[in-house]
């Protein structure tokens, strides 16, 4: 019988001091979302919230859902198995259609399914980029966007804009400073956060930018359906088939989603590459997590197959178009001339700006907020750097037009209070 004996805790440095362990030195650049830390705040039942990028849930369609999955679990020995890297055959060809028939064409054989559009944007990233390489976007861009980038160890660089959308001599001169832009990212069919929409001719000019010092532009889509007022726009996938600069063609990969149209909890989103990019980027998405769920990719095809979610269209748009106009209503009845406005014509934002900010920033007037019952995103969230703390972001998305008036209400005491604060 052995006769060795445990060390005592006392007699080891080891035990008594365990090393500091340490993250890698890439996080060091990522922030915490912002949009993510206030959701707790927002589940709160006394809490009215303009805060998160939410659909609403009263646009659920939870029967049709429901039967999807159900069609789909009476075959179960398909769903519940392994599946293809690139997504299951029968929802690429539904997303080619949704794609097409929402003027994006798209080609199912070059469409990667990916677990919700945020991987879209982490693969984008993890193919497109190396460390040093720079990202161009509007100025204020999607936050979740820019914590992608950031963990790649990209150069972010934000380009001026005015109500068009970003200045294509803004995106030339970033171009000729940084030998190394590899990507122009935008959102520009109701952006998240300014709800703006990028005109036709801008779309034209930049992606004519884009080709001549060949930078790769990545369009981001997940609200394009969710027009309530104007005409839509063509997009930049559509246009890249008609422009070219020097010589040279403009490269689009187009990323988009069914969180804001079906449900963000099945986590369905997509890419649309070019040909001589998709077999890379599937190698990407083996290492990533081998496939996004077979399951909930059957269902979201059959549901697609069903109609039912084109035909569900019409009455979503109305139902955000309402609520559009009751917060826009609320705004300038509680505020008047104190808050200028953006004027969308679809998604799910309000872009707004304190007319006098020198007398108290968002961030200060948020806190108060968090006191009256009412929230939303300070706009300094969504800038690279330099930002403009007189912004808020504002979702009209989740609140009945009732609710939303009480909760402007709260929100002008805050304000009051944090005006008198100073």
């Amino acid at each position: 019988m052995s006769t060795a004996r445990a060390l005592p805790i006392a007699d080891s440095d080891a035990f008594a001091h365990p090393p500091l362990v340490r993250p890698a030195r890439r996080l060091d650049r990522l922030r915490s979302s912002a949009v993510r830390d206030l959701l707790a705040h927002a589940r709160r039942p006394d809490m009215i919230s303009f805060a998160g990028g939410l659909p609403s849930a009263d646009g659920f369609d939870g029967d049709g859902v429901r039967a999807a999955f159900e069609e789909v679990l009476a075959d179960h020995r398909h769903a519940l198995q392994y599946g293809e890297s690139e997504g299951e055959p029968e929802l690429r060809a539904a997303l080619a259609e949704w794609m097409s028939g929402n003027g994006a064409p798209a080609d199912a054989e070059h469409l990667l399914v990916t677990t919700g559009s945020q991987q879209a944007l982490d693969l984008v990233a993890r193919l497109m980029l190396d460390d040093g390489d720079a990202v161009a976007f509007a100025r204020p861009t999607y936050l979740a966007a820019l914590s992608v980038f950031r963990l790649a160890q990209a150069d972010l660089l934000g380009l001026a804009c005015d109500e068009q959308g970003p200045l294509p001599e803004s995106l030339d001169r970033a171009a000729r400073a940084h030998g190394r832009l590899r990507l122009l990212y935008l959102v520009p069919d109701f952006a998240n956060p300014t709800g703006e929409t990028i005109g036709l001719d801008r779309r034209r000019a930049l992606l004519e930018v884009a080709a001549r010092h060949g930078i790769v532009v990545v369009e981001d889509n997940p609200y394009g359906a969710l027009r309530f007022a104007g005409e839509s726009v063509r997009s930049m996938a559509a246009l890249a088939e008609t422009v070219s600069a020097s010589g040279a063609s403009p490269c689009v990969i187009s990323v988009s989603s069914l969180s804001k149209v079906m449900a963000p909890g099945l986590r369905i989103g997509w890419l649309v590459l070019p040909e001589s990019l998709f077999a890379a980027a599937v190698r990407i998405k083996q290492a990533l997590d081998l496939h996004t769920s077979t399951l909930i990719q059957l269902a979201a095809a059959r549901y697609l197959a069903s109609g039912r979610l084109q035909a569900r269209l019409p009455a979503l748009r109305t139902l955000y178009g309402e609520r559009h106009q009751a917060l826009e209503r609320a705004l300038g009845r509680h505020f008047g001339e104190a808050l200028s406005l953006n004027r969308p014509q679809g998604g799910m934002f309000v872009w707004a700006r304190l007319r006098d900010d020198a007398i108290v920033e968002s961030s200060a007037w948020l806190q108060r907020g968090l006191a009256h019952g009412a929230i939303f995103v300070p706009g300094e969230a969504f800038y690279d750097a330099t930002p403009d703390t007189a912004t808020l972001r504002l979702s009209f998305a989740t609140n009945p037009p009732e609710r939303i008036d009480i909760g402007v209400a709260r929100l002008l005491a805050a304000w009051r209070e944090a005006r008198a604060a100073g």
